[in-house]
């Protein structure tokens, strides 16, 4: 009986992962009849020591499998040829610790693959790995029964995974791969502890192209992008986080962000964000403050100015920003704070996003939102 509960247990996270994953995976991208791609890889690595408080965690190597599925791209969108006609696909990762207090986890990470070869046709392709997406922990944190797992405190996390990838064809459908990985497990401070788990792995495996179509690549001479001017954009974002103290529970937040931004060509824009943000678990952490018994509570509220990058890839682009409070009277994290995440546009006008802020390697939050690009 114990071995079919943990079975069951495993099996509810994979699921569960899935079923929250796939609405957001542009799975019309894998209906055509373009060439696809399933493989397998055994990895091996190691925990990466980012934090000293983590130190009593690492006790052996990590091992594991990854399944990936993509479908190649030919040209039949623009971005196709811009970006050396990348693969678009799913990774699934079984990733095991090696350490009772940590378990195992499983992810399911929506990715693109960009080719550095310029020549499609060459046995030898030096590709890159970029994704994000959900993961699931057998194990979290728990004050009573797992108190030594700092690093992951919830069922759920957000998945991230870099790679560096040399792909040798073998025959005409078959193709051995090697690779560099970076895998990192967190909940963005849903809830604490967060300090967050990295995995740096080698791995090998084979592919299999599994409706060999000879395919021809489109090239096409693309016209510069129109440079109309500035652009002006008003995001809210908001979510649930627990700020600074283990055990006071999570609490919503909300941030009102206005952007003034410059599209420099097809795949960049640069911009300046000025920013308010509002947290009824950075409110709670003032009122409980020991430090400030006697004193006048400082504002919970803050406000900040951030540059911000805007990498376009389809209807998918990556933000970056580094940021600066103005006003920010508690100062827990210190002045400066960084964000990282995901844009998806629905339309010309309107988005959704996903992004991790954070203060250094101490996330605060992840912020989900939608934005109206007015112009």
């Amino acid at each position: 009986m114990g071995s079919l509960f943990i079975l069951m247990r495993y099996l509810r996270g994979i699921i569960l992962i899935f079923c929250l994953a796939l609405p957001s995976l542009g799975i019309g991208q894998f209906r055509n009849n373009g060439n696809k791609f399933i493989g397998v890889d055994y990895f091996k690595g190691f925990i990466f020591k980012h934090k000293r408080q983590i130190g009593h965690l690492i006790t052996d190597h990590p091992v594991g499998f990854r399944i990936t599925y993509d479908q190649k791209t030919y040209g039949t969108e623009a971005w196709h040829q811009r970006y050396n006609f990348p693969d678009v696909g799913l990774t699934f990762i079984y990733l095991d610790y090696k350490n009772e207090s940590l378990g195992k986890s499983f992810g399911l990470i929506p990715h693109f693959n960009f080719y550095l070869n310029k020549n499609k046709l060459s046995k030898n392709q030096f590709k890159f790995k970029i994704g994000l997406g959900l993961g699931y922990n057998t194990n979290k944190y728990d004050k009573e029964n797992n108190n030594k797992n700092n690093v992951l405190s919830t069922d759920l996390n957000f998945g991230i995974l870099f790679q560096a990838e040399y792909q040798r064809e073998l025959t005409e459908r078959l193709f051995f791969n090697t690779h560099l990985a970076f895998t990192h497990f967190s909940n963005g401070a849903i809830r604490k502890p967060n300090s967050g788990i990295n995995v740096v792995s080698a791995n090998l495996g084979l592919s299999y192209l599994i409706n060999y179509t000879p395919t021809e690549y489109t090239y096409i001479e693309e016209e510069p992008v129109e440079k109309p001017g500035l652009g002006y954009t008003i995001t809210l974002s908001g979510g649930m986080h627990e700020y600074s103290k283990i055990g006071s529970g999570s609490r919503p937040f909300w941030v009102v962000s206005g952007l003034v931004d410059k599209r420099l060509n097809h795949k960049s824009a640069l911009g300046i964000t000025l920013e308010w943000f509002a947290s009824l678990s950075l409110k709670n952490d003032i009122k409980y403050d020991y430090r400030l018994e006697g004193q006048e509570l400082p504002d919970w509220h803050r406000i900040g100015v951030a540059l911000s990058h805007e990498w376009i890839v389809s209807d998918v682009s990556l933000i970056s920003q580094a940021g600066y409070y103005i006003y920010d009277e508690y100062d827990y994290y210190g002045k400066v704070y960084l964000r990282l995440g995901v844009r998806k546009y629905i339309n010309d006008k309107i988005y959704s996003s996903l992004v991790v802020k954070s203060h250094g390697a101490k996330a605060e939050a992840a912020e989900f939102a939608i934005g109206w690009r007015v112009k």
